[in-house]
């Protein structure tokens, strides 16, 4: 269980740090641009509102279905009586919110370098924000999953001891 619990961390952490990573890098490219190549790319007016348009699109429909998956699989995922089970599917979910996240990420950095358009910027660290939220640390992953003392212990043993009666 404890490989499930490091594969979810793993998962989050590829998602969160690379989408962290990707958004530096447009950042820096976006207003290093004029000093890092000579040509830019030029599109015409359609092009440009079409692929700004379609990364807009793209950016909300993968937060919307991250929040609805959430929504819709968490109190399933409470309801599963076996503790592997539980922490396969939130590993299973965790890792294809993140990639995907992270995924479009990308897509929104090559939508920026080509129109050259800072809106998409913003929804970039929205899309980050929505990871670094929802990462799964050992109090959320008790609380999505609907934990009791004994399982946080035998999961996490000292660690969760320690911290539970510091309160």
């Amino acid at each position: 269980m404890k490989i499930l619990i490091k594969r979810t961390r793993r998962a989050a952490a590829i998602g969160l740090y690379g989408t962290l990573l990707v958004v530096g890098l447009t950042v820096a490219a976006y207003y290093l641009d004029r000093y890092l190549w000579r040509h830019t790319i030029v599109t015409n007016d359609y092009t440009h509102h079409l692929l700004v348009v379609t990364g807009l699109v793209l950016a909300v429909v993968v937060i919307a279905a991250a929040l609805y998956t959430t929504r819709r699989q968490l109190p399933r995922l409470r309801q599963m009586d076996a503790l592997e089970e539980k922490l396969r599917a939130y590993a299973s979910l965790v890792r294809t919110q993140s990639l995907a996240t992270l995924f479009v990420t990308v897509l929104l950095a090559a939508v920026i370098v080509i129109t050259h358009d800072n809106v998409l910027i913003m929804l970039q660290l929205l899309l980050f924000l929505t990871l670094a939220l929802s990462y799964p640390n050992m109090y959320k992953m008790k609380a999505d999953l609907g934990l009791l003392d004994d399982e946080m212990q035998q999961l996490f043993g000292d660690q969760y001891l320690d911290a539970h009666h510091e309160d």
